[in-house]
């Protein structure tokens, strides 16, 4: 059995991810704070959970038994507050560094303590890498991602733990725009990764849309 365990899926990319997975054959887990969104499958498992909570993501993992198969964690869950260093609450940068860093961070501890194998997506922003006016508080929790995924890759042979990273650019999440990625195209380059069986994997990957 192949198991995609995926965060932020109670709307936006998350859903796209989850149905890309299940439409391959894959069990699909998705996880999210909010109640399960409408449209899912119903073989589509929904675990409901603030997964920047350290102790909640722990009790998610102790509870899943993925067997011997393989297993992909998509690290998708995030959040964005823009805004000017005054304008910007000190609240607003302790949430973004919650859903934007320690979910990532506990969901991927989780796995590495009871899954002995598996390939890790993070969609992060091409925010962690450039830096933008006005953007602190978000590209500094996803700059801060970057940097432990980046961390994880040196950590852990290919091996054990395959971990890949997107950067993504303005994704069309609320409807068709020429100017932003197709959901469902990154979602279906996300299953592609986690079912490659070349002799190489991708760790850094930095996307921008056709038309610009």
């Amino acid at each position: 059995m192949k198991t995609a365990v995926i965060t932020g899926t109670s709307h936006g990319l998350g859903t796209y991810i989850a149905k890309a997975f299940f439409k391959n054959g894959w069990h699909v887990i998705g996880t999210g704070r909010s109640a399960r969104p409408d449209g899912f499958d119903e073989a589509i498992d929904y675990k409901q959970f603030d997964a920047s909570d350290a102790t909640a993501c722990a009790h998610f993992w102790e509870q899943l038994d993925v067997g011997d198969g393989e297993v992909c964690l998509v690290n998708n869950a995030g959040g964005y507050v823009g805004g000017k260093l005054l304008e910007t609450k000190p609240e607003d940068y302790e949430k973004q560094m919650r859903i934007n860093y320690f979910t990532g961070v506990y969901m991927s501890r989780g796995l590495v303590e009871h899954v002995p194998s598996a390939r890790i997506v993070n969609v992060l922003s091409n925010g962690a890498m450039v830096v933008h006016a006005n953007n602190g508080a978000y590209g500094a929790s996803k700059a801060a991602a970057m940097h432990f995924f980046q961390s994880m890759q040196k950590e852990f042979p290919a091996g054990e733990y395959q971990v890949t990273n997107l950067y993504p650019s303005a994704i069309a999440t609320s409807g068709p725009n020429p100017e932003a990625i197709d959901p469902s195209d990154l979602a279906g380059l996300i299953v592609e990764i986690a079912e490659s069986k070349a002799s190489y994997y991708p760790t850094d990957m930095t996307l921008f849309p056709t038309q610009k």
